[in-house]
């Protein structure tokens, strides 16, 4: 707190100034007994220092990282033993469409399945040419990469 005698055109003030933000350019002043919030002329504000974050060490936060849970509700597919000739899942996601049928002629490079992964759209195609003689998955299905998505003979 500071406490001035100011004269302007001819009158005297006595000015005391209680506060000053240093983050804003706002000041609380009192003149002659009646207070007052001023904005200070050309003043510039003092931006907020970001605060620094320190990285804990591995064996600090060991024990309090648990994965996240599944949500119940969500359809997951059948994991089979591993089908001979079977389009095996890339990466894990979620089955946006399967573009076959059993039964239908496949040729290599045709897209089969197309699967939501890392917010991306993928498709999965077949790695060689065939009949689609089982499908593993449906529309909605959540997969893990080396999930057999397809079998092809």
């Amino acid at each position: 707190m500071k406490d001035y005698s100011l004269k302007i055109n001819g009158q005297n003030y006595d000015v005391q100034i209680d506060d000053v933000n240093e983050n804003s350019t706002i000041a609380r002043v009192t003149v002659n007994g009646t207070p007052y919030e001023v904005e200070i002329a050309g003043a510039k504000s003092v931006a907020a220092s970001k605060p620094q974050v320190a990285a804990a060490s591995k064996e600090a936060n060991y024990a309090k990282i648990t994965p996240a849970a599944a949500p119940a509700a969500a359809p997951r597919a059948a994991a089979p033993a591993a089908a001979a000739g079977a389009i095996k899942c890339p990466l894990p996601g979620t089955v946006l469409a399967v573009k076959v049928a059993v039964g239908d002629t496949v040729a290599a490079g045709q897209t089969l399945v197309v699967l939501e992964a890392m917010k991306m759209e993928n498709n999965i195609d077949a790695d060689r040419a065939g009949v689609v003689k089982q499908i593993l998955v449906q529309q909605g299905a959540t997969v893990m990469e080396g999930d057999n998505l397809i079998v092809i003979e």
